[in-house]
């Protein structure tokens, strides 16, 4: 099965592009600049270039011939409208456009409930909303968004909880491999909570 993974440069990014490989499938990696961003590449893996700044058009070729998408690009809070929430729909329209099914879309937890916004992310917290509500009500792509808690660079730990509060955290490399679970699991059109806890991964989805 061929992934085509969007941000794969970022901190999950890397993560997941690895976890992905390890786990028997084909990653194609979109990177802004592979020459100075992307590993080498390898029998499991191949990076391209890959900006979402460019045409959907653009995006959809680059993306022609992979049986998924996921979306873990970020901005860090750079380029919020152009990134996180326009980047997002623009994979969306492409992913579309090139006749793939499968989206997987990293947001955050509480994205869906203003009430819970931090007042120091609540610029974020907007793109994602809008990026989640169109992935859910304007398109047809057969999706899975996943709503991690705070996320931490700790050790994995192969647990989760899909009962998540506002004070619970999850590592990056969980999340990658929830994102990478996500894919092949029986989740359709629905959006999942996640942090650590107690429940082995593998029996979450």
């Amino acid at each position: 099965m061929k992934i085509f993974v969007i941000g794969a440069h970022g901190q999950v990014g890397q993560l997941l592009v690895n976890t992905l490989s390890e786990n028997d499938f084909q990653v194609i990696g979109g990177y802004r600049d592979p020459a100075t961003q992307a590993p080498q590449a390898t029998t499991e893996f191949t990076p391209v270039a890959f900006d979402l700044n460019a045409p959907i058009a653009t995006l959809a070729a680059k993306m022609q011939g992979a049986d998924a998408v996921i979306f873990a690009a970020g901005s860090q809070g750079k380029a919020l409208l152009a990134v996180d929430l326009d980047g997002a729909v623009k994979a969306m329209l492409a992913a579309e456009a090139a006749g793939i099914k499968r989206f997987i879309q990293l947001s955050a937890f509480h994205a869906d409930d203003r009430v819970h916004w931090p007042d120091s992310l609540h610029d974020y917290y907007i793109a994602k909303y809008y990026a989640d509500e169109w992935l859910r009500h304007r398109t047809q792509l057969d999706y899975v968004i996943v709503a991690p808690t705070t996320l931490t660079n700790g050790e994995a730990t192969g647990t989760l909880t899909t009962e998540p509060t506002a004070t619970s955290t999850i590592t990056r490399q969980d999340v990658a491999s929830v994102l990478a679970r996500a894919v092949t699991s029986d989740l359709h059109r629905e959006t999942l909570n996640i942090a650590n806890g107690a429940v082995p991964i593998a029996q979450c989805l």
